[in-house]
């Protein structure tokens, strides 16, 4: 089998793709990757439903309604799930990645008496919404408390609402949980598990360094630290150092993980390809930034330039829905629902289109 062919089907078993790897729930389906990108709500419930076969779009946000998962800033400047269980400790050990930022959220006047008093309004309308509330409203009451986030006047007002959104979900004040027209809800962080010593400077932060890099490994694998550092935001030595531990971290919380030169996986990996290599070659309908594509700093073995440029034409971080087949992209959707096929992939036309159809009436129930 060629290399990129192994690779690709090996992440497609992984990612939980096939029957002998998917989920029985939501929130494994979620877990079982750490964290799937969140950017694009409407493709959320997608790309865990097809992980978790035979589940519908309400269980998915059912899942959301119980606080079992939630959606976060937990790494880079991107959105994504995790399960509540995940949430605080991943943020934590990830938090010294964001100085940068923070450095600018300073620039704009977000210091921490501000971020607090922001903090103290969000909770007192959470009061009287436990549920939730939206962004919208949140804002509202950042208003009336003195925090100067709409002022059409300034250019920047813009920036300081992102920035103290994001600082409050980064600081474990808020996070977003429940669906409500189409948006996901801020609710109170504190009362999801905490996860204390695992912050850089910390005493359990190294370990908790590898059990990430582990758990990525088993989600996504295989993988370098190269994807490790791309996915996370750490740096490559970061990277490296916490591959270089995950094996024996993995062993502790019941995984167990190879390493074949650079690249670790799931131990049981080669066995699972051979054993359902069919299905893995098999035809598949993801979502817009499906961690399939996503999840990696090296994707060659999924599709070539060409496919990059259909998958995001405008190089501007949207992506698309894709059509992967036999390992590779073999069409991408575009807004409209019109399918753009990569080289060849016009022989998998009737059934992309079938399946994306298929995935378009699971979304509307």
């Amino acid at each position: 089998m060629p290399a990129d062919l192994h690779t690709s089907l090996s992440r497609i078993v992984s990612q939980g793709l096939v029957s002998a790897t998917c989920a029985h729930s939501p929130v494994e389906a979620v877990e079982s990757l750490l964290a799937l990108q969140g950017q694009l709500v409407s493709a959320i419930p997608w790309a865990i439903g097809v992980r978790c076969p035979g589940s519908t779009r309400a269980q998915v946000e059912e899942a959301f309604a119980r606080g079992e998962l939630v959606r976060s800033w937990p790494m880079r400047g991107t959105v994504h799930v995790t399960s509540a269980r995940d949430h605080h400790w991943l943020r934590r050990v990830l938090r010294h990645r964001r100085a940068s930022w923070e450095r600018r959220a300073i620039e704009l006047g977000l210091v921490d008496a501000v971020v607090e008093r922001a903090a103290a309004a969000s909770y007192a309308v959470l009061e009287t919404a436990p549920q939730g509330v939206s962004r919208a409203e949140l804002i509202e009451a950042w208003q009336s408390a003195g925090i100067e986030v709409i002022s059409s006047a300034s250019s920047e007002a813009g920036l300081r609402r992102r920035h103290l959104m994001m600082r409050l979900h980064l600081d474990g004040f808020l996070t977003s949980g429940p669906v409500r027209a189409g948006e996901h809800l801020l609710i109170d962080a504190r009362s999801l598990p905490q996860a204390p010593g695992v912050a850089k400077g910390e005493a359990g932060h190294e370990e908790a360094l590898a059990l990430l890099a582990a758990r990525y490994a088993w989600g996504h694998g295989p993988i370098d630290a190269a994807d490790l550092a791309r996915w996370t935001g750490l740096t490559l030595t970061e990277a490296r150092r916490a591959l270089g531990g995950a094996l024996e971290v993995a062993e502790t919380a019941g995984m167990r993980l190879s390493r074949r030169g650079d690249a670790v996986a799931r131990a049981d990996l080669e066995d699972l390809v051979m054993s359902v290599r069919d299905e893995a070659g098999g035809t598949f309908a993801l979502p817009a930034f499906d961690e399939l594509h996503v999840g990696y700093r090296d994707r060659t073995c999924l599709t070539d330039e060409a496919g990059e440029r259909l998958i995001c034409p405008t190089k501007n971080g949207m992506f698309r829905p894709i059509v992967v087949s036999g390992g590779r992209v073999v069409a991408v959707r575009a807004p409209g629902g019109v399918l753009s096929f990569a080289d060849g992939g016009e022989a998998h036309a009737q059934e992309a289109r079938a399946l994306m159809k298929d995935w378009e009436n699971w979304m509307s129930k």
